[in-house]
Parts: C-alpha cells; structure tokens; sequence
C-alpha cells in the first residue's frame, strides 16, 4: 500500500468528495461535520471547552485502506488521550527514541502520549468501523492542575519543568466500566448552551482522572508486589531523615540516593507505606511544629513560618489554613 502525505491525501479527499455538510457554532463552542469521500465515510464532532481543553469524537467508515503520513510539529506540545470505541489504527514512527517503531491503538483500549516535533505513519485498514474520542490537554491547563507531580508516573514527571521533554506513547490499559458510562454521558448529553459545557468539560475532566488514576494504580500495585523488607526499611529511613530535617529537607533525588532507593521506588513505595507523598508528609510536619510554636507564644507568626522553613509568611498562612481550617492567627486565639 502507498503512503500517502498529509496534503496528497487533502488533494484527493477534495477531488472524491460526494457529500460534504458541516455545521460551525451548535452551541457556541463545538462544530459538527460530515463527508463520504474515496477512502471513507466521516463524521466528527469538535469541542473546544476552554482555552487549553479541546475534545474530539471521531466515527470513520473505511471502504479502502489508507496509509497516510502524518507530521506533529511545535504546536503538538500537547498532552492527548484517546479512548477507542471500534476499530483499530496500526502506527509507524521509526528512530523515535522511547516510542515503539510499530503499535497498535484498538478498541477497548486508552491511550496517553506527548509527541511534538515527529513524523508518524498512520495505517487504517479497509471494512471498519473506526471510533474513538480524543482529548487534547495544553501543559499550561496540565501545570494549573497539578500542586503535587508525585504521585504521577515518571513518565509525566519532566512536564512540570518544561515543555520539551521526552516523548512517550503510553498503553494506560483497558477501558474500564466506569471509563464506558463517563464516555456514554459525554457522547449522550442531554444540555444544552452554557449548561452542556460545563456538563461536558465536567466529564472530560472525570474521565483524564479515570485515566491517570488507572495509570498510576496499576504501577502502584506492581511496586506493592515488589516491595522487599530492605525496601520497607529503607522508605522508613527516609520518613525519619525527613523528621530530622524539616527546616532544610533534601530533595527527592538526594533522599533517594541516601536511602538506597530509586526515586521512583521512593515516591511510590512512600505513599504506599505511609497514606502520603513524601511532599504530604513534610508539609503535615512542618505544619504539626507550626501549631506547637503557635501554642508557645514565644515568636511572632513570622517566625513561626520561618522557623518552619517558610520564606514567606502568606504562603505559610495559606498552607496552615488548608491544613487546619484557619489561620495561624486565629488559631493562636482560639
């Protein structure tokens, strides 16, 4: 079969169109469309939630294969998720290190990948049906989720630093039952206007956390597995150096190293044993010898916070708030 590009399979698409209808604006921020062409029957349904949130509904009938090159350039610096309904794509991408040179993405499966600046081979077979729903995640919007990265898979780890890291093609695992009902209520929705999406983004949401809670559990579980007594007491070594050191605590990196672990080991291992991030557990530390000091009277709230190994006083009132329900002040007069 030939590979075709990009704009050679425009070309021919606009040439073979039969039937073309597209539908701007249905509710003031998604279009509907559909076409029959050479290769395939198409239908597509384009939802643009919010700046940085974009979700997409894709039904193709194949009547003849199509191997068409496709070129992620700059702009891909996305995060995308895709949960496939029916059928299935077979995809190329030789000499991209850290992705396999050939995979599939089939039905029953959930899929999460960053790949900017790469050139892929996208093979879709004739007589299919070809579903899926894909959600595209900006590393802004991505970055204003996150206050704690770890609990996520070392894979997503390099995003909170910048927008150039390694590239991944992620299998996350089957499409669960609670994936499937998230999935029927996005594709069945029954509001309308301002209602319908804020329901929608509710529910892409909903299924990015079915997603990455999957994810991050099936590791979780297979660290679980592993775990050795040495591991056990080697994380129970790094709970107490982080005890001993809440004013200047070591980075995770440095932990790690004098405990013999490997971050990853480390992070997951930590929560798995204590109910917390290794993050958690410093912050609910720091914050237990904040109330101790506050109990004292003998510093000011200032030096409460920097006793505690806050630089600055607003942020430690933030953090002591969400910890306790109130401020350090409120709490030195109740």
């Amino acid at each position: 079969m030939k590979t075709i590009t990009e704009a050679e399979y425009m070309e021919q698409w606009e040439a073979s169109l039969q039937k073309h209808y597209l539908a701007y604006n249905v509710d003031g921020f998604d279009r509907v469309g559909k076409c029959r062409h050479q290769y395939s029957q198409d239908y597509f349904w384009e939802l643009q939630l919010r700046p940085g949130l974009m979700v997409e509904f894709i039904q193709d009938d194949y009547h003849r294969s199509l191997s068409k090159e496709n070129t992620h350039d700059d702009s891909m610096t996305v995060l995308v998720s895709k949960f496939y309904l029916s059928g299935v794509h077979q995809v190329l991408t030789p000499g991209i290190k850290g992705v396999k040179e050939d995979y599939e993405e089939k039905a029953g499966y959930n899929y999460l990948f960053f790949l900017p600046n790469i050139k892929e081979i996208e093979i879709s077979p004739a007589n299919q049906r070809l579903q899926f729903l894909r959600i595209i995640l900006e590393l802004d919007l991505f970055h204003a989720f996150s206050t704690d990265f770890d609990i996520l898979p070392d894979e997503l780890q390099p995003l909170k630093e910048s927008n150039s890291a390694p590239r991944f093609h992620q299998v996350v695992g089957k499409i669960t039952a609670k994936m499937r009902n998230t999935l029927w209520e996005i594709l069945n929705c029954p509001y309308h206007g301002m209602t319908k999406r804020m329901y929608l983004e509710s529910k892409t949401l909903e299924l990015l956390v079915l997603q990455l809670h999957q994810w991050s559990d099936d590791r979780n579980s297979t660290l679980t597995r592993t775990l050795q007594r040495e591991d056990i007491e080697r994380l129970y070594y790094a709970r107490e150096i982080l005890s001993r050191n809440l004013n200047n605590p070591p980075s995770l990196i440095n932990l790690a190293r004098q405990v013999g672990l490997n971050d990853y080991k480390l992070k997951i291992g930590f929560r798995q044993l204590f109910g917390t991030t290794v993050f958690g557990y410093l912050q609910a530390c720091r914050m237990e010898q904040a109330k101790q000091l506050l109990n004292e009277r003998s510093l000011s709230v200032a030096g409460v916070a920097h006793a505690v190994g806050y630089a600055s006083q607003s942020r430690f009132c933030h953090a002591f708030k969400r910890q306790f329900g109130m401020t350090p002040s409120t709490y030195r007069r109740v």
